[in-house]
């Protein structure tokens, strides 16, 4: 009978936690807000390696990313439908009990500055970017920038950005991928949740 009990208590406790891993899993990654993990070293010194991140994905429902927001997106696809946002809750769940940050989509986000939003004409000379022929000044940005594979300059069209990584030289980032669509992105990082001794708005 106490084998019994103890076998009870033990599948409760079980339960417990995989319930509790859900509802953290739901908070974290929901329609609202996520939780990512910076995995380069692009955005130093704004962003560091392993620094976590609060993304506000409700915002651009409403307005539309401008200059200067640093935003997350999908390199490779569009941001997920609900059924998306379902599997991804669920390999959330499953990096929370196996411990494994790669299980998870982070792997495929980028986190980036917005340059150019539509309308604006972006240029690269002598190491400083243009926007609209004005050259920007970016207390922000490591480095000098030069230009790579895509052609500039470039219009930024309609539901479009340009971005760029704050650390310029080893950033890949539209002057690679060339300008990215508003629906690869998740959302606008607003926040920093860990180390505990950086925590505060993100610049």
């Amino acid at each position: 009978m106490k084998d019994k009990k103890k076998l009870i208590k033990e599948i409760n406790s079980w339960i417990f936690s995989i319930l509790g891993g859900f509802l953290i899993a739901v908070l974290i990654n929901s329609k609202v807000f996520a939780k990512v993990q910076v995995q380069q070293s692009s955005m130093e010194n704004t962003l560091f390696t392993n620094q976590q991140l609060i993304v506000d994905k409700l915002s651009y429902n409403f307005k539309k990313p401008k200059r200067g927001d640093i935003i997350i997106f999908l390199e490779d696809g569009k941001k997920g439908t609900i059924l998306d946002d379902a599997l991804s809750t669920i390999d959330s769940i499953v990096s929370i009990f196996s411990n494994n940050k790669d299980y998870s989509e982070e792997s495929k986000r980028l986190v980036k500055r917005v340059i150019g939003a539509p309308g604006d004409e972006v240029d690269i000379k002598d190491g400083y970017v243009y926007v609209n022929d004005e050259k920007l000044q970016e207390a922000y940005a490591k480095g000098e920038t030069f230009t790579r594979e895509f052609k500039l300059p470039v219009k930024v069209g309609e539901n479009e950005l340009f971005v760029l990584g704050d650390n310029r030289m080893v950033s890949m980032d539209s002057r690679k991928f060339g300008l990215i669509n508003f629906k690869q992105v998740e959302g606008k990082a607003i926040f920093r949740v860990y180390p505990f001794n950086e925590i505060g708005e993100i610049k």
